[in-house]
């Protein structure tokens, strides 16, 4: 299989020459948005109310089931990519082996992936996933030393478990000769011998492992969420932040992407936990119907003409301009072009 790290450059194409999309890319749909983890460097961590933890649940499998179908009847091309997992820890929803299987015959997408901590890969969901081919299970990993795991994410979970759990998951694939599901771990940098410890933890149960760099999702009213996990010492991670930052009006993801939230809520965005680019509700739209919208293609004008100060959320947010997650430039693609094709795409 494809390394994790590489599947986005594997066939790509740019995406400047094919806007707008018949079809999301990517589909990202949360089983959960609760966390068994309190990480310092997350909004799952926060104590203030708004509107993430007024809404945290586990999906109810009606919401999903609708998502899957509306997904099956939209007749196009498959999406490149369907995430079983958002804002919380997948796992956490007693009914995720079974989402799994349902989008697995559904057959809507080229690969099907999820990110979660393992903390909670028990034995029989190993055994599930490994059954219905989940393509790519991406593992957070917090801290290669127990204190600083405790620390980071607020709990005394002992991270031999993590390892404990990995190694019977390769274990369950061997036995039946299978390369599914690819396993990636990654760790945020900690700009030291830490993430050497990390690998030689890890190394004998991953199928890949990297680096990843840290980000500050949007923006709180508590500060940098980078500064809660450096504490005194950020100025490496600030300063690794900033020389991937390249200048950009337009954020790319609402032109590829839709995510469902656990509650139903509909967005053109992965990382906005406060709800402020919600653009419908799965009870009240259909998602094609959604895709092609004035609603949504207002959303996609207020990016390319500069209005991002329009929107609660993007206002708050530069992960956009981060060239390590975010590889698409449209700056320049004309709005006039965006609302001609659009309107070709709807009548087709």
């Amino acid at each position: 299989m494809i390394p994790y790290t590489q599947l986005p450059s594997t066939n790509r194409q740019n995406l400047m020459d094919i806007l707008p999309l018949k079809k999301p890319f990517t589909l990202l749909i949360e089983p959960s948005s609760l966390c068994n983890f309190k990480c310092v460097q997350c909004f799952q961590s926060l104590k203030e109310d708004n509107y993430f933890s007024r809404q945290r649940c586990n999906m109810p499998m009606a919401i999903y089931e609708k998502v899957i179908y509306q997904m099956k009847e939209w007749n196009s091309e498959k999406l490149k990519v369907l995430k079983l997992s958002l804002y919380g820890e997948p796992l956490l929803n007693p009914d995720f082996c079974e989402m799994l299987r349902i989008a697995s015959e559904a057959n809507i997408a080229e690969r099907i992936e999820t990110t979660t901590n393992a903390s909670l890969l028990t034995e029989k969901i190993s055994e599930k996933l490994v059954e219905y081919q989940l393509d790519y299970i991406r593992v957070s990993i917090y801290s290669a030393n127990q204190h600083r795991h405790e620390e980071i994410t607020g709990t005394k979970f002992d991270i031999k478990n993590i390892h404990k759990n990995l190694m019977r998951l390769q274990e369950i694939k061997k036995n039946i000769g299978s390369n599914r599901p690819f396993v990636a771990l990654k760790m945020l940098d900690t700009y030291g011998p830490e993430n050497d410890a990390f690998f030689n933890m890890y190394t004998d149960v991953a199928d890949e492992m990297y680096i990843d760099k840290p980000h500050n999702w949007i923006k709180s009213s508590k500060g940098k969420f980078t500064d809660f996990l450096y504490k005194g010492n950020f100025a490496l991670a600030n300063e690794d932040m900033r020389k991937d930052l390249i200048p950009r009006r337009a954020c790319p993801m609402a032109f590829t992407t839709m995510a469902v939230r656990s509650n139903g809520d509909i967005a053109p965005c992965c990382i906005d936990f406060i709800g402020g680019t919600n653009l419908g509700k799965i009870n009240e739209i259909n998602l094609r119907e959604l895709w092609n919208s004035d609603v949504w293609l207002k959303f996609l004008t207020m990016q390319l003409e500069g209005r991002k100060h329009e929107n609660h959320s993007c206002t708050h947010c530069d992960f956009y301009m981060s060239d390590y997650y975010t590889k698409d430039n449209i700056d320049d693609f004309d709005v006039k072009k965006l609302r001609n094709r659009r309107n070709d795409n709807k009548e087709r």
